[in-house]
């Protein structure tokens, strides 16, 4: 878990929202079952996510999307921009933004990054 927070930091993302613990969470554990996600699979992870922090689907998602909001409202998609070579300008959905950190998760395995 500890390789998502440094890319999570590095990214320059605030760890004072529930919502980066939540999308740190589903990120581990999408990377280490080694499951490549697509949108309908990221919503188990919701779930499992929900259990793990004895809170609802519906509040991991919500806690994601204001983590989000607030990533890209203090600049950081420059980062993202350059981290992960997304081209947009626009803010992801929390599912594509979880899809391209894992994605990044795999083609720079911890240590080659």
């Amino acid at each position: 878990m500890q390789q998502t927070y440094d890319l999570l930091s590095h990214l320059g993302a605030a760890s004072s929202y529930k919502g980066y613990h939540y999308l740190a969470y589903i990120i581990d554990r999408i990377v280490a079952q080694n499951n490549e996600p697509t949108p309908f699979r990221i919503k188990d992870f919701y779930v499992d996510a929900a259990q793990h922090y004895h809170t609802s689907p519906d509040s991991i998602q919500q806690g994601i999307r204001t983590f989000l909001r607030v990533y890209w409202a203090y600049g950081n998609g420059e980062n993202f921009r350059r981290i992960t070579g997304y081209k947009g300008t626009v803010p992801l959905p929390p599912k594509d933004f979880i899809a391209m950190l894992v994605d990044y998760h795999f083609r720079h395995p911890a240590g080659k990054r």
